[in-house]
Parts: structure tokens; sequence; C-alpha cells
């Protein structure tokens, strides 16, 4: 009876591929059309647990393995077969996301291959900040320079908005590289401004 049962049900599963197809104009095989009904039975499996989600990380985010062996398994699929294997610490870029069994999966880009992973197995890279040699935010300095007034900008490179006389005391507020020069934002008795490097000290002129 349950034979009979399973027997009549690939039968339906096959004549709706069947019409699926010739509704599209799209004329298949019954073995083309077991391997479409196979193909759509797996997808509702990893969706059937649970909505896709992204979890900590999109498609395109760059990320780095991460575990506890040496070797991180790629999988073919969501718990299923693995399918190569990554050292732990290599970057990888993330190409899907999906839910289940509870646990979010990611499909990797890695250079062993592409391959499954779980959450755990995956964490952000880290953005090296550039560390810009000098004086910081916060420094009391003075201005200095060759004329008696000093230009304060609105911007690095950009257009004068404020003079401030040389040997004046101001405070840092922020530091910037443009165009390979240093420029500092500083807060003067005349206002904030942006000046070069060179037209801040650490003493009095």
């Amino acid at each position: 009876m349950k034979a009979r049962t399973a027997l009549w049900l690939l039968v339906g599963l096959l004549i709706l591929a069947g019409l699926a197809c010739s509704q599209a104009g799209e004329v298949l095989s019954p073995v083309e059309a077991t391997a479409r009904a196979d193909e759509a039975a797996a997808q509702n499996k990893f969706t059937s647990d649970g909505a896709s989600t992204s979890g900590a990380f999109e498609v395109g985010d760059a990320a780095t393995l991460t575990g506890r062996s040496l070797l991180v398994n790629l999988y073919d699929a969501p718990r299923g077969k693995i399918s190569a294997g990554q050292e732990r610490g290599t970057a990888v870029t993330i190409l899907e996301s999906t839910l289940y069994q509870d646990t979010i999966w990611y499909k990797i880009e890695a250079p062993t291959g592409d391959g499954w992973v779980a959450a755990d197995n995956l964490e952000p890279v880290e953005a090296e900040e550039e560390t810009i040699e000098g004086p910081q935010p916060g420094d009391e300095m003075y201005l200095a320079g060759k004329s008696f007034l000093v230009n304060f900008l609105d911007q690095p490179g950009g257009k004068i908005i404020a003079g401030q006389e040389r040997g004046v005391a101001i405070t840092i507020l922020e530091v910037a590289q443009y165009e390979g020069d240093t420029w500092y934002h500083i807060d003067a008795p005349t206002g904030q401004g942006w000046v070069l490097a060179e037209s801040i000290s650490t003493e009095a002129p």
C-alpha cells in the first residue's frame, strides 16, 4: 500500500513538472522532469525550517574563517557533505545565506572553492585604522608660520574663512590626510578652521 502511494505521488510530481514546463513552452523528458522535482524538493527542505536570513553578513561582505581546527570544512549544502577544506584565518567572500535547523549558514567563496559554513565559522574583517603621526585631537598647540596671520580654511585645501595671529594657543579637533599633506582642524579664539601641519607647533614662536 505504501509503495503504491509513493508511486502515485511520484507520478503526480512528474505530471505537475510537465505541466509547468509545457506552459513555459519547454518540453522535458521524464528523467529531466524528475531532476527538476528533486531540485525543488531540496530547495523546499532548506526554506521549510525558516525564512532566509543574512545574519551578521550581507552578500558581498568580506569575512575571515575561524574555528578550533586548522582546517575549516566547507559543505556542498547546509549540514550536507564536506566538499573542501580551507585554512583557518583565510579571507572569504559571502555569496549567499540561509537559515537551516535554527542555524544561519553562509555560502562563501574561498581559495579552495565555494561552499557552505555555519555562522560560527566566520568573523568580520576588522578594518585597519590609518594612524597619522604627530599631534592628535585634544592636544594643545600654538599657531606658527612665517606670516603674522595664519589662514584658516573651511576644509583641507579649501577656501579661507578666517585668520588668526601667529603664536596663539589652539586645540586640535581633527586630523586628516589630503593630497599627501597632513591637515589639522583647530579651535582658536577667532573660531575653527583647517590649517596645514606646518602651521602649528608645540612651542609658542
